[in-house]
């Protein structure tokens, strides 16, 4: 049955309504014994004192979980004096169901209202959307999303106590996708705009340690807009990479502050997004060692469990699931490339391929064939890059990734003024990239 929050601002919840029109009183008592951090032996105890009875801990659960609670009103004020529980909530009060947005004057204290609103569906929509994002693509899902977001921010804004944290949590998530697919997309301005929100949004769900992790994978998103965006620079829908050092920097702050309360898992991840950043910023020894240590501190986080929930694990560990062998060795060539080490780039790489376990979707195998493409022309090996080039032409359009392509189109700008300029797949690549870029040359 759909849960519902109950109050004038949904304060309160989500617990089931009851046929009777009542939100079931034992989800109400199990909820505030476990705010509260209590025992059901303690309340058992201290309710058994005050009622002058025989209380077991397997009365209590069995009251709360089949809603056998006491109908005597005096019974039910002695529990909600142990857990401090809205009297409303138990029944102390007249019941009016009202539609929330239609509520224009304060109502009295003794009525308890309610808000119907379906999270459950809401949270599915966001699963799906991340999924297609990770299968796939989500492009054409951001115009429902933010349909989405229009929908719940008014309400996010005029919520209270429980209802509001979980609109915070929910608004959260489908922010940090569309910034992730307008990262993609190249429109870093928005993207940044979208992330800078689920930030905000994590701050406003509170300071415990749930939070505290949703705001540090906030800030991870948030550091990956800004490292993309200092990667590419403005011009990435014109096909051009020009490097912005601000945005890497601005990237690098985000990354430091969101490793305190980073979940483990995500600290693997931040770690190797670090290094990258160093690595691009270089310009000295000293630099380029930091971006070295960085990339060994990752592998401390190899395969660290995941949440068995999908958007339980987006949430607080910032991705679909944590740094595994893969993404580590990734991060290695990424990083090594930003230093220019391409050598050392294209061992990882080839490490890579002869890695069995595991899956590489989509987005992963377009990344691997730029890096190996970029490795290889450093290297003068021209005709790897150009094929690299193409495996990951087609890759990108797969996944719609406008700032992906960006680096195939630069790729192909530096092939046409190699000695390698005339081959036949060069000018294949050429004519694939004209349906995108008008190109020169």
């Amino acid at each position: 049955m759909e849960k519902t929050f109950w109050g004038a601002k949904g304060e309160y919840g989500p617990f089931t309504p009851q046929e009777d029109g009542w939100p079931h009183a034992g989800e109400v008592i199990r909820h505030y014994r476990r705010t509260l951090k209590m025992s059901a032996e303690e309340l058992a105890k201290q309710y058994g004192e005050a009622t002058n009875s025989q209380v077991t801990a397997r009365w209590i659960l069995k009251m709360e979980q089949q809603n056998k609670v006491p109908t005597d009103f005096s019974r039910r004020r002695i529990l909600i004096k142990i857990l401090n529980i809205p009297p409303l909530l138990l029944g102390l009060a007249s019941l009016e169901s009202i539609a929330y947005h239609a509520l224009t004057q304060t109502q009295a204290p003794s009525t308890l209202a309610y808000l119907s609103l379906d999270m459950e569906w809401y949270s599915k929509e966001a699963r799906i959307f991340w999924q297609l994002h990770y299968a796939q693509t989500a492009q054409d899902a951001l115009p429902g999303l933010l349909t989405y977001i229009g929908n719940l921010v008014p309400i996010q804004q005029t919520a209270h106590g429980s209802l509001a944290r979980h609109l915070c949590e929910l608004l959260n998530s489908y922010y940090r996708l569309a910034a992730t697919i307008q990262r993609d997309r190249g429109d870093f301005k928005q993207a940044y705009a979208f992330a800078n929100e689920s930030v905000r949004l994590a701050k406003e769900m509170g300071d415990d340690l749930y939070a505290l992790q949703v705001i540090a994978a906030s800030q991870y998103t948030r550091g990956v807009v800004n490292l993309a965006w200092g990667a590419f620079g403005n011009q990435v829908k014109q096909g051009k990479i020009v490097l912005q050092k601000e945005k890497l920097e601005a990237a690098f702050t985000d990354f430091e502050r969101a490793l305190k309360y980073a979940s483990p898992q995500l600290k693997g991840i931040i770690y190797s997004e670090m290094a990258r950043a160093k690595g691009l910023l270089s310009t000295s020894p000293t630099d380029v060692s930091i971006a070295l240590k960085l990339i060994e501190q990752a592998e401390n986080f190899i395969d660290v469990d995941s949440s068995d929930d999908f958007h339980t694990q987006i949430l607080l560990n910032g991705d679909m699931k944590g740094l595994d062998k893969r993404r580590l060795i990734l991060g290695r060539a990424k990083t090594f490339l930003a230093i220019r080490r391409p050598a050392k780039a294209l061992d990882e790489l080839l490490d890579l391929e002869m890695l069995t376990e595991g899956a590489s979707h989509t987005r992963r195998r377009a990344w691997t064939h730029i890096l190996y493409a970029q490795a290889a022309f450093y290297l003068e090996d021209y005709a790897t890059a150009t094929n690299e080039a193409i495996n990951a032409f087609n890759a990108c359009k797969e996944v719609h990734s406008t700032s992906h392509l960006a680096r195939v189109n630069e790729l192909y700008s530096v092939l046409i003024a190699s000695p390698y300029k005339d081959n036949f797949a060069v000018k294949r690549l050429g004519r694939l990239l004209s349906t995108i870029y008008l190109q020169k040359g």
